[in-house]
């Protein structure tokens, strides 16, 4: 257990020690200036982009995350100039996610890759690169450090989007918060 927590808590320090912080803000400017963002990502990254794309739609901005090869390719094939492109691949190998980001590049799409691997063949087909920090071991291969890693530069991309947009950033948070204030259940009425 004190293995498993202290790699886990190394990849998420080790990652913001080494964050290119102009590489990020140029990420974040480009979501903030995107009419639409789409994430891709598969097995353990697709979790990392459903949360960013729950993230973003909080705000109010148009992002949508897929996991499937062939609607990945098919978002990529209808985004365009004023749009971006994340993939997301902790070894940045995995072909569908690079096929997708080809296809979002080819259609004048600024494409962001989040990899542990700058010189990963999706790195090849980013414009911007986000890399994390996190080591994975034989009997972890898809384990929650990279997990974490990832999730900790997605939510910098997030705080960095939510500050530059903070009115109407604000009244989102404010407004979806209310949307679901009343779904938790008070402590007097839970069940027993």
């Amino acid at each position: 257990m004190e293995k498993v927590c202290f790699a886990d808590a190394r990849a998420v320090e080790e990652t913001a020690a080494q964050l290119d912080i102009k590489m990020l803000e140029q990420v974040v400017d480009a979501v903030v200036a995107a009419d639409r963002v789409d994430v891709y990502g598969v097995g353990a990254s697709a979790f990392v982009a459903a949360d960013f794309q729950q993230k973003l739609h909080r705000i109010g901005r148009v992002c949508s995350a897929w996991s499937d090869a062939h609607i990945m390719l098919t978002s990529a094939a209808v985004l365009g100039s004023g749009d971006v492109a994340l993939g997301i691949s902790h070894t940045g190998a995995t072909m569908e996610t690079i096929d997708a980001l080809e296809v979002a590049k080819s259609r004048g799409v600024k494409t962001v890759a989040l990899t542990n691997f700058p010189k990963s063949p999706i790195a090849e087909v980013a414009d911007l690169i986000l890399t994390t920090a996190a080591r994975e071991t034989t009997f972890r291969s898809g384990a929650t450090a990279s997990r974490l890693a990832q999730l900790t530069v997605v939510d910098c991309v997030f705080v960095g989007v939510a500050q530059r947009t903070y009115g109407p950033t604000r009244k989102a948070l404010e407004a979806t918060f209310e949307a679901v204030r009343g779904r938790t259940m008070r402590p007097d009425r839970r069940r027993r």
